[in-house]
């Protein structure tokens, strides 16, 4: 028997077991109205789809759809470069935050709908 067999298959399975990659994402973003977030669990992923109408200073913003307003959170890389007004229809995906007496939701991703990105981002109040 060849004497680098035994090695060549130690190689191929070692190489082979790094192939396999998983999902390390939200397990299920559930799609929900903004007057729902405040019935969701605390960390639960939600997907929102609304208006930015509002900067309340800082991350902090007021998204609006058509069951109200509920204050998302926005760091500033989740902007991803996309300029974003109050007449901009946004999807957000995030987690939801019960802290004291308010809730937010903890933006992780935000896209406009229906429009491809720009060189710059942040928030635009028109």
């Amino acid at each position: 028997m060849n004497k680098m067999m035994p090695a060549a298959l130690i190689l191929m399975a070692s190489l082979s077991g790094g192939a396999h990659a998983a999902f390390t994402g939200p397990q299920q973003q559930n799609a929900v109205t903004a007057v729902q977030v405040k019935d969701a669990s605390d960390d639960s992923w939600v997907t929102l789809e609304g208006k930015l109408v509002k900067h309340l200073g800082g991350e902090n913003y007021l998204l609006r759809d058509a069951s109200g307003e509920v204050e998302v959170e926005i760091d500033g890389d989740v902007w991803r470069g996309q300029a974003v007004g109050p007449n901009d229809t946004i999807r957000l995906y995030g987690e939801v935050d019960h802290s004291w007496n308010r809730v937010e939701v903890e933006a992780k991703r935000l896209e406009k709908v229906g429009a491809a990105p720009v060189s710059k981002g942040g928030f635009v109040a028109q």
